[in-house]
């Protein structure tokens, strides 16, 4: 099977596991995988986040396989990292200052040498009470794998939920 449809197939059962995880938390958490795992996981998690929020497009690209794809918000199509990389320095000039990226991995399974994750993902900016404010948010499902003593994405799809509501400058 190629890795399109098998990425297809599990894509259409986490949209569908997402669904039910959104309308029962409890079922978000993962009991097949190790809690171990799951916090690795969530590191690398916030690894991407922190690179996302200094605007750094090296550290961004080096957290995926060299052919790695990328679906963002459903327009932009990327493989490889010559692409993400261009992705990312292009996305990066636009954004507000003060914006972050948070990354909450939700769900975790385990397929052959890789595993399939399922993110909230939330774009945010300080609200003036030394808080944040959620202006944008998405679902993420990510095939992610092992790669010598650390990890790399091999799949991103990332979808947004709902309209982007306008971020303060």
């Amino acid at each position: 099977m190629s890795k399109f449809k098998l990425f297809s197939r599990i894509l259409v059962a986490g949209a569908a596991f997402a669904a039910f995880a959104g309308a029962n938390p409890a079922a978000a958490q993962s009991g097949a995988v190790a809690p171990e795992l799951a916090r690795t996981l969530q590191k690398v998690a916030d690894a991407a986040d922190d690179a996302w929020n200094r605007r750094d497009v090296a550290a961004m690209t080096s957290r995926f396989a060299s052919d790695a794809t990328a679906t963002i918000g459903g327009t932009q199509q990327l493989t490889g990292k010559d692409q993400l990389g261009a992705f990312y320095t292009n996305s990066f000039k636009g954004l507000p200052h003060g914006m972050t990226h948070r990354t909450v991995v939700r769900r975790i399974e385990k397929l052959g040498d890789m595993y399939a994750t399922d993110s909230a993902v939330f774009l945010e900016m300080p609200d003036g009470a030394n808080g944040k404010r959620v202006v944008r948010e998405f679902f993420t499902f990510a095939l992610i794998r092992p790669a010598g003593d650390d990890w790399e994405f091999v799949a991103v799809r990332a979808v947004p939920l709902g309209p982007a509501q306008l971020a303060a400058k």
